[in-house]
């Protein structure tokens, strides 16, 4: 109540006044006049008064599954949903009644919708040949209403992989194509006119197919390649395409690639029991490389063909080297090989923190890099172990990282700091540029987090302006 004994939003009229007002709460009201005896507020009905584009637009954040929950709020709503630009289904049921009810509930949808305008379509579930006349009624649908992104991700075993229908070549809307657990088999020309991003994962395509594919998609930026068959050589020569991501198929003896205006490669490979075939990736500046793990160790015979691998990367100027090949790498480190001398500018490693030979493998590698400029150490222990480090390895630099100027390492640490600390030394001592340390440990003793910044702080440094930035995940 305010001081004159009203509530603030009272309002105080005199007798016999007939005035116009309006109260202002929460919801939009009604004017009224002073004479009614009771106020009474009249909410409209905003969303009402929208147009159907407008409604199937704020529709659309929804995603299918929600949106189709409105059709239950008037006659106007039924089947408004199902306009909505994005159709996106996921299924993950191995059960078959419940499977038998997605393929159902995406064949309605397909068939109320009206609209002729469809930004993506997505299919996620586990297919069987049973389902191979609905999928192809959803393709049909797609290629009618001219899609942009199509999605077929087809969880399967091998002897009911599905055959893409012809209508799909021809599809000259795409600008996107994901497919997963298919077969690919068409002698037709290719429509792929608008085509920037192509994803094959599993799929079975054959040599001539793949070609007319490649050669067929002059706008294509994005190509990703994973355990696919039915081919023996990737050769790429368009211009256009920026990412080149490939996952060395099992089935194959080996794989042959030509790609000679790719700037960025993501490389996937085997290390054993077969050479790699990289006949022209000239123009790769970023290369991410990676191995499948080994199953009878690194062996001389894969040592040399990692070696021969790595000469195909010696103008790249950054490398993502993720786990599995940064253990080989450090296996051959303490066997006393040296890597090929690479130009790169920035360096980014993954390992273990456990990993006893960690330290030899990132000393190899600093070692052929001598103009790195910023070095990133992705690490992780899992099981907070004491290291026991070996001592076989290098731990020392042969001179100075004259150009490196930004580290960071994460998560590379145990309760003493290995081998953090051990890292940490060498940098400092052989870094006379260096600008910025930064280092994130994963310690549940907030003692251990202070003895290891005291021990940091000890370590002599060649660059008076290095910084040295010590975080706590905890």
């Amino acid at each position: 109540m305010s001081e004159g004994g009203f509530d603030e939003n009272t309002l105080e009229l005199g007798e016999g006044e007939e005035e116009e007002c309006s109260v202002e709460s929460d919801r939009k009201t009604m004017p009224f006049s002073s004479s009614d005896k009771q106020i009474k507020e009249m909410p409209i009905d905003r969303i009402s008064v929208l147009p159907d584009s407008l409604l199937v637009h704020i529709l659309s954040f929804l995603g299918v599954k929600k949106a189709a929950r409105t059709s239950v709020l008037s006659k106007r709503w039924k089947f408004l949903w199902a306009e909505i630009p994005k159709l996106e289904f996921w299924d993950s049921s191995k059960e078959a009644e419940k499977t038998l009810d997605f393929v159902s509930w995406v064949n309605r949808t397909v068939d109320i919708r009206e609209g002729n305008y469809l930004e993506k379509f997505l299919v996620q579930f586990k297919y069987k040949k049973c389902f191979s006349s609905d999928v192809d009624a959803w393709v049909e649908f797609s290629v009618k209403n001219e899609v942009k992104v199509l999605s077929l991700m087809l969880y399967t075993s091998l002897v009911n992989y599905y055959t893409l229908p012809p209508m799909l070549y021809s599809c000259s809307s795409l600008t996107a194509l994901h497919l997963q657990e298919c077969i690919m088999a068409y002698e037709g020309t290719i429509g792929w006119k608008s085509l920037t991003d192509l994803t094959l994962s599993e799929v079975e395509v054959n040599q001539h197919l793949l070609d007319e594919i490649l050669s067929s998609c002059p706008v294509l930026k994005r190509l990703e390649i994973e355990d696919c068959w039915g081919f023996n050589r990737l050769e790429v020569n368009s211009r256009s395409l920026n990412i080149l991501t490939i996952e060395e198929p099992e089935r194959e003896p080996f794989l042959e690639i030509i790609a000679p205006y790719v700037p960025s490669l993501d490389i996937t490979v085997f290390p054993q029991g077969r050479k790699w075939q990289l006949r022209n990736i000239s123009s790769v500046v970023t290369a991410c490389i990676n191995f499948f793990e080994i199953d009878f160790g690194c062996t001389e015979e894969v040592m040399s063909n990692v070696m021969e691998f790595l000469e195909k990367f010696k103008q790249v100027k950054e490398i993502y080297v993720a786990r599995q090949c940064f253990e080989v790498l450090s296996i051959m480190a303490v066997n006393g090989w040296q890597f090929p001398k690479f130009r790169l500018q920035n360096l980014t490693l993954v390992s273990s923190s456990e990993y006893e030979h960690s330290i030899s493998g990132i000393i190899g590698m600093l070692k052929s890099s001598p103009n790195v400029e910023t070095l990133l150490l992705e690490g992780y222990n899992t099981e907070g172990i004491i290291l026991n480090l070996d001592s076989a390895g290098n731990d020392d630099l042969d001179g100075d990282l004259l150009h490196l100027k930004k580290i960071r390492v994460d998560n590379f640490a145990d309760p003493n700091g290995e081998p953090l600390l051990m890292l940490a030394r060498v940098l400092l001592r052989r870094a006379p540029a260096l600008e910025e340390m930064m280092i994130v440990i994963d310690v549940e003793d907030t003692s251990d987090f202070v003895n290891i910044a005291q021990t940091l702080l000890t370590y002599p440094r060649s660059s008076p302006k290095a910084e040295i930035h010590l975080i706590s995940r905890k």
